[in-house]
């Protein structure tokens, strides 16, 4: 039976494993401490002390399960895997981090490239490699169903069609996606803070802000 990470005197967080600090440091922008608050987060998520992987079904716990995008991250973020290493989970994680003025271009690029990747595979519900109007009306019906009706959605959805569709054939290629998002800063859009860990936290583990950007 796994031991519990309580914040007490008795518990305290465990340390991430050198072999995963040092190539988060060398794979991502994120800091030791992050790499620590992040590792913490893993370790509630398993419900473990020290896990080596999750499930999907790790996640569907507290307020994290009422996010009605949750199964839709959670496909992009696992692919093809049935488990995730805390490394897979640091590195998808870190893609939406927020980036500061000593982040060089070359590193804000390459994130807003796999930024863009991510979305894609949101959008494209069965994995064909292409958005047609069904994966279209799947997404946003998830987004909107609490405050639209069926109508609204559908407006939503042929309008996005419309313009994103830059070949006519009533789907959306990667290449039609990619240039329709061409107009945002994506370095700067779709962000999250990752927090330093301190020492102690009062946050519950139970907060959907995991999966919420800007």
């Amino acid at each position: 039976m796994g031991g519990c990470c309580c914040r007490n005197a008795t518990s305290p967080h465990p340390t991430v494993p050198a072999e995963f600090m040092d190539t988060l440091k060398t794979k991502t922008q994120l800091k030791p401490t992050q790499i620590q608050h992040l590792y913490n987060r893993f370790c509630q998520i398993s419900g473990e002390y020290r896990p080596n992987q999750v499930q999907k079904y790790n996640f569907y716990s507290g307020l994290l399960s009422l996010n009605p995008l949750l199964p839709t991250i959670l496909n992009c973020m696992f692919g093809e895997k049935n488990v995730l290493t805390f490394v897979e989970f640091a590195i998808f994680l870190s893609t939406f981090q927020a980036h500061s003025l000593k982040t060089k271009r070359g590193v804000k690029n390459e994130g807003k490239d796999r930024k863009v990747s991510y979305l894609f595979n949101m959008y494209d519900h069965n994995k064909d490699g292409r958005i047609t109007k069904v994966d279209l009306v799947i997404i946003v019906h998830k987004l909107f169903a609490h405050m639209m009706d069926h109508l609204q959605i559908m407006r939503i959805v042929d309008t996005m069609m419309m313009e994103m569709d830059c070949t006519d054939t009533n789907q959306i290629s990667f290449h039609d996606f990619c240039e329709a998002f061409e107009v945002f800063d994506m370095a700067e859009m779709m962000v999250t803070f990752i927090p330093e860990f301190r020492g102690r936290s009062n946050d519950d583990g139970k907060s959907p802000k995991w999966f919420c950007w800007k």
